[in-house]
């Protein structure tokens, strides 16, 4: 039994973990003996088979307790559990808590990768203080990091300090957290600029999402990828191990464990000239007098005070923002900002040198995952992903009663919940520039070679549907028509349909 055969039979584990599976299914279908797949295996990998399948499957039942609603009964029978009993046994073995306390103590979960079999096994229990993960940017546990991790030193003799040249966070990025990310990064001297670089490691560039629900009835947002709606530390640590840095991650249970500590190790960051990385800054008021807490984006704190006040560097531009509330560097003032925020990435150690070229597949072998995740709960509805996301999105632009008897001014309220916002998605995406990169910098990574021309067709279809336009933004008496939205829902299921070659490109390698 060779590594292709073995790749092949996880790859029908993966797609089999819902469904009743034995030993025998997956040996007979790389047409080798049970007793011979389970010995390779087990000497490949250093796992049984059944213990690969009861990792995977629990593992996956972690983040449907964590992002659906589901009963506990209802998973339990989704991952061949025969009664809420035994998998509760199961599920409380494996992450160390009941299904009872995994919503509210998400961080405690564990997550099991799927394992890849390349020149090394990679996948299995992720553990962010294992230096070799984040080496070859995989990624790291959901769990926060302590503390005690924190270079928090004492409390800083400056009074206030505020770090003046960084890069900046624009409102018109959308991948807000991959930009702030970058401006990390270009701190540390990672010399990249683009913030779509990060985007890879994060798998904006790779995410395509649509409410689950035709005519998008709860006005779900869709325009800044996946990392806008939905809360993934491990993917901020892949993208800091990108630029040659370890992360350390601060949950918000954290701070509020030791609240002097954390801002020390912020005064400290920034006294370096480092500014620290928030996923969702609280207490952010706009110039409406809507209060957000938190605000979902990505932000930068890059200044201080002495009564603890933080300068933060907000995606949402002046316009949106009391007047007169944004300094010359960019910093709006935020107090008690840290009492919801989502968490906090500090910069940490400097890596090793790490091979470019498995960096490239690393973002290469995770592509399938974001073009298959399943229907999840964001803050305000449930989102579909992939082909499922552009057929309907297709379907709602062929509706009429979405869009009869509309005023423009009505029409242009809607039109961007119902489609530009996952335009705005598409259009950002950079894919095709970074598989181009991979192909001319690494023209043996033949996965690349065979998707490069599959994402080529990805953005034609994307300028097909500007040229429809006319622009970004469609005339209101033209998106009135349904021939004209039509002709868009006939481009968007071709889109959908090259998600299904891309996916079929991967079960043939």
């Amino acid at each position: 039994m060779n590594l292709k055969s073995l790749t092949k039979a996880i790859q029908f584990i993966e797609s089999n973990l819902t469904n009743e599976i034995t030993l025998d299914d997956v040996a007979n279908h790389v047409y080798v003996s049970s007793y011979h797949y389970q010995r390779v295996f087990s000497l490949t990998t250093g796992f049984t088979i059944g213990d690969y399948i009861r990792n995977r499957r629990l593992s996956l039942a972690g983040h449907d307790l964590l992002l659906s609603k589901n009963k506990i009964i209802d998973i339990a029978m989704k991952y061949q559990y025969d009664s809420q009993e035994s998998f509760t046994k199961a599920f409380t073995r494996f992450h160390g808590i009941t299904p009872n306390s995994a919503r509210t103590q998400s961080h405690r979960l564990k997550y099991f990768r799927p394992l890849t079999i390349n020149i090394i096994i990679q996948g299995g229990f992720d553990m962010s203080n294992q230096r070799e993960i984040l080496t070859v940017a995989q990624y790291s546990s959901y769990e926060s990091d302590s503390i005690t991790r924190l270079l928090a030193g004492a409390e800083s003799p400056r009074k206030s300090n505020k770090i003046k040249e960084y890069r900046k966070i624009e409102n018109w990025q959308n991948y807000f957290l991959c930009s702030g990310i970058c401006s990390v990064g270009l701190k540390l001297g990672s010399g990249i600029e683009d913030f779509h670089y990060y985007a890879n490691f994060t798998g904006d560039n790779f995410t395509y999402m649509y409410s689950e629900k035709v005519g998008n009835p709860d006005n779900l947002q869709c325009d800044s990828g996946i990392t806008n709606y939905f809360f993934s530390p491990q993917v901020v640590k892949k993208a800091f191990a990108a630029f040659g840095h370890d992360c350390i991650y601060i949950s918000n249970s954290e701070i509020k464990k030791d609240f002097r500590a954390v801002m020390n190790a912020i005064k400290t960051s920034i006294d370096k000239d480092i500014p620290v990385l928030a996923w969702g800054m609280g207490n952010v008021m706009y110039g409406n007098g809507k209060r957000y807490d938190p605000m979902g984006e990505g932000c930068l704190i890059g200044g201080y005070d002495e009564n603890d006040v933080l300068y933060v560097n907000l995606y949402c531009g002046q316009e949106r923002l009391p007047e007169g509330s944004v300094d010359e560097y960019g910093y709006s003032t935020i107090t008690n900002g840290l009492d919801t925020t989502y968490g906090l990435f500090f910069a940490g150690e400097k890596l090793p040198p790490v091979d470019k070229r498995q960096t490239y597949q690393s973002v290469i072998d995770s592509i399938p995952t974001f073009l298959t995740l399943p229907p999840t709960e964001g803050d305000d509805g449930m989102y579909a992903f992939g082909k499922t996301a552009f057929e309907t999105w297709a379907k709602t632009l062929e509706t009429d009663i979405y869009f009869e008897n509309k005023t423009d001014d009505e029409l242009n309220d809607i039109c961007w919940n119902l489609h530009l916002s996952p335009y705005c998605c598409v259009c950002t995406s950079s894919a095709y520039g970074f598989l181009k990169n991979a192909v001319e910098q690494y023209p043996d990574l033949t996965m690349a070679v065979t998707l490069l021309p599959l994402y080529k067709k990805m953005q034609d279809y994307k300028d097909e549907i500007w040229a429809i336009q006319g622009d970004f933004y469609p005339p209101m008496d033209k998106f009135r028509t349904h021939e004209f939205r039509s002709q868009v829902a006939a481009i968007l299921r071709k889109m959908g349909d090259v998600c299904d070659e891309i996916l079929k490109a991967y079960g043939e390698r």
